[in-house]
């Protein structure tokens, strides 16, 4: 259960990471936001709550993956 949880988190963070991308004007960063990934997780997973810590963690490790540096930008490490 707390496997699946992970695992979903990170699908959350990645899905708020294409959906700032489509968003993002050209030319534009992504700007993609710990809240993004609650939102996600609460919309898809059905997660009532996530802490910011749980949500962050995640959105820090998939932004590192999705290689977000180059046209993203998070509060994430904040």
């Amino acid at each position: 259960m707390i496997r699946d949880r992970s695992r979903n988190l990170l699908r959350s963070a990645d899905m708020a990471i294409a959906g700032a991308r489509q968003r993002a004007a050209h030319g534009e960063p992504a700007i993609v936001t710990v809240g993004d990934v609650t939102r996600v997780a609460r919309q898809h997973y059905g997660y009532l709550f996530v802490e910011r810590e749980e949500a962050a963690a995640a959105l820090r490790q998939r932004y590192e993956a999705a290689d977000c540096r180059v046209d993203c930008m998070t509060d994430a490490f904040n």
